[in-house]
């Protein structure tokens, strides 16, 4: 059985993980907009915000099954990240400091990517709203 004090850091615990998971979402759901995709509130949907992310990347979402395989998952997961952060042009020193220290460098650019007036930069995107 749970004591007080043991409770109260188990909500604790929930609370921060659900304000994280929404103030990622928001982010995701930012940079899937400057991105122009038509699901960009995929953000908010646990699963598919893997779709959003790919999409970003100009890659369909079936890629996210590579990061099941062993190693090459490992291996997969880096370059899908540093085509994430090429497309809105972020500087080689910060996308290596993001994929060395995911936290805090990849929250923290994640952010700056999301709420600055950073662009995309892979222009036309076959999952990009009017895409005619």
């Amino acid at each position: 059985m749970l004591e007080s004090s043991d409770s109260i850091i188990v909500v604790y615990t929930y609370l921060v993980a659900i304000s994280l998971y929404i103030a990622n979402a928001c982010a995701f759901y930012s940079i899937g907009r400057k991105a122009g995709l038509d699901n960009h509130w995929f953000a908010f949907v646990p699963f598919l915000q893997f779709i959003l992310f790919f999409h970003i990347i100009k890659r369909s979402a079936w890629w996210a099954l590579v990061l099941l395989i062993p190693i090459v998952g490992v291996i997969a997961s880096l370059i899908f990240y540093w085509e994430f952060y090429s497309a809105f042009g972020i500087d080689t020193i910060w996308k290596l400091l993001a994929i060395l220290f995911p936290f805090p460098m990849a929250t923290v650019l994640l952010f700056y990517m999301a709420f600055t007036d950073i662009t995309y930069k892979l222009g036309y995107n076959r999952y990009m709203k009017n895409h005619g």
